[in-house]
């Protein structure tokens, strides 16, 4: 009783200190978010296999996954334009249930502290333990009423649900419409599931708090019948945040001697489906995790150099999660504002899994852009897509590999943990205008011979790994090594200033293998450009003609700096790529 009146007075309290105050204050503190998953009602047999087995994952760990149970949302097709409003009702029933499992209500009615106690004591920070101790309530069990108001509502709807035959049935009816239609390869076997998700927030504010205390709170010892049978009815506003929507996919080759059945049987259609929830419940709280302030991770630089925080696996922090660093600034009118000082990675995370103590160790973080850091500043985290495009030009001792410059790079180590590891694919292009490649033959016929000339393009792709590696405390500038596996090649259209036509097209196709080795040196200009010169030398293979045909050179009058005198052999080169590198 004493506690129910303790939080009375403070609910009564705090909108009369708090009410008039119209000053901007940053948030600074993150409070661990509740998500209660809903779904639409299935439509089919396949559709409900993904459901149930959605009913069943577990969160992200940075969430408390607030399950309950609910029935699924029914009678609302995709077109339906009431939707928004179907959903909202059938949300605020959902209310209900939320809120009964925050207080623990019991079979007779009465509700008590114990779950919303046990949430803060697992959310509550090493900064609420030690001032906890310091104070005569127990204030990180009282956290637990804060996150009350950060409780979310997802509610899943899945608007299609196709197998890949359907789906290259689509590509075909699309590609029919052109005029060098020819039909797709259907290699794999599996589903495709286009979906939305629509986040609500339930608000449980100052006024809401007021009606719940008053009107429905019971206990044991102060139980009130009429009360009890007041709660049947009682639902609570929620507040539409952001929807979402994306495309999952759980595929296997349908050829049963692929290296995929090696050392694994081949999965059933429901075994297929069963994959898909992760991805989609992975992408959709991806995605809404930048959409949404309270979905954010926010904590102070514990130390700097190297910096230091308290966040680990507790809040679900990954190798490489990207950090702005803030620095608060007070205007002349009393509100807050910040300025960003650095950008920061997660290098080495901590296992935080437990109640605070006041001791637990900070995880590790590698400043990447920015100015100098400093105890104190606050940290938030602002996701990216791990993606990187590059374009510039590459200059190269064998043209062959150079001329225009295009190139992606996605990070890899959340997978591999690893930092700064990423998955690469270079491409060069360039042009070819009356050159000679000296007398080029096959083992059936002679191509070209010392005093012809050709015409045409030239390309490089490559697929390559790499690693971003920072020195410096500020982290602006960084040094990549790379390794890549790739095929360069030649492609004629003129001989002797005519056109090749077609059934030679392949004689005159040229291709080998080449493996660049290269090292980086990349300027970080902001979070989102750098700029990079990339050094490095290559090793070209024999080249060989579009039919297979192995190539022999037996002229020293070709054009130099094509790569032609090392066309039938092993050649060595340099090569240097200057490139924007845009980061999202």
């Amino acid at each position: 009783m004493k506690r129910t009146i303790l939080l009375l007075i403070i609910v009564g309290i705090i909108p009369c200190v708090f009410g008039q105050s119209t000053v901007k204050k940053v948030n600074t503190k993150y409070f661990r978010p509740a998500i209660t998953s809903l779904f639409f009602q299935p439509r089919n047999a396949y559709e409900e296999v993904l459901v149930n087995k959605f009913k069943n994952l577990e969160l992200n760990t940075k969430f408390d996954n607030h399950k309950i149970d609910f029935p699924c949302l029914a009678n609302v097709t995709t077109l339906d334009f009431q939707k928004n409003q179907k959903i909202k009702s059938y949300l605020q029933l959902a209310t209900n249930p939320i809120m009964a499992k925050w207080w623990n209500r019991d079979a007779d009615g009465n509700f008590n502290f114990l779950y919303v106690a046990e949430r803060g004591l697992y959310t509550a920070t090493d900064a609420d333990a030690m001032i906890s101790r310091s104070s005569s309530t127990n204030r990180i069990e009282m956290l637990g009423e804060q996150l009350i108001d950060k409780s979310y509502i997802l509610v899943y709807e899945i608007t299609e649900l196709y197998t890949m035959e359907d789906y290259y049935n689509k590509v075909d009816a699309q590609n029919k419409k052109k005029s060098n239609y020819t039909p797709v390869k259907r290699t794999d076997e599996g589903f495709v599931a286009n979906y939305n998700v629509y986040a609500y927030k339930m608000n449980f504010n100052d006024s809401v708090s007021n009606i719940f205390y008053s009107d429905y709170w019971v206990d044991k010892k102060n139980h009130d019948i009429q009360k009890v049978a007041k709660w049947a009815s009682a639902t609570f506003p929620v507040k539409y945040v952001a929807t979402v929507s994306g495309t999952a996919r759980s595929t296997q080759p349908k050829d049963p001697k692929n290296v995929a059945y090696l050392n694994k049987k081949k999965k059933t259609s429901n075994e297929l489906i069963e994959d898909m929830p992760v991805d989609i419940q992975t992408n959709a709280i991806f995605e809404l995790s930048r959409k949404i302030e309270d979905f954010r991770l926010k904590v102070t630089v514990y130390k700097a150099y190297p910096v230091t925080a308290k966040l680990g696996t507790k809040e679900g922090l990954y190798i490489d999660q990207r950090f702005y660093v803030y620095e608060i600034e007070q205007e002349k009118n009393g509100n807050q504002k910040t300025n960003r000082m650095g950008v920061v990675r997660a290098k080495k995370i901590m296992d935080n899994k437990k109640v605070a103590s006041g001791v637990s160790k900070p995880s590790v973080f590698q400043q990447v852009n920015g100015k100098r850091l400093y105890e104190g500043m606050f940290m938030e985290s602002k996701e990216d897509y791990g993606l990187i495009a590059n374009i510039g030009g590459t200059a190269s001792s064998y043209n062959s590999l150079g001329g225009f410059y295009i190139g992606a790079d996605y990070r890899i180590s959340k997978f591999a943990n690893i930092s700064e590891l990423h998955l690469g694919l270079d491409i060069s292009m360039g042009s070819m205008k009356n050159i000679y490649p000296g007398q080029v033959e096959t083992e059936t016929s002679v191509l070209t011979s010392s005093g012809d000339y050709l015409s045409g393009s030239t390309s490089a792709i490559a697929v390559t790994i790499s690693k971003e590696n920072y020195y410096s405390k500020l982290g602006n500038m960084y040094v990549k090594p790379s390794i890549g596996f790739g095929v360069s090649a030649y492609s004629f259209t003129e001989f002797n200033g005519s056109t090749i036509s077609e059934s030679y097209k392949k004689d005159y196709s040229w291709s080998s293998l080449y493996m660049p080795v290269s090292v980086g040196i990349g300027w970080n200009v902001t979070p989102l450009v750098s700029l990079e010169y990339r050094p490095g030398f290559f090793i070209r293979f024999a080249a060989t003609t579009g039919n297979s045909d192995s190539l022999h050179q037996y002229s020293t009058s070709y054009t130099d700096g094509w790569g032609f005198q090392t066309i039938d052999k092993m050649g060595l080169g340099t090569f240097g790529i200057f490139q924007l590198r845009l980061r999202f």
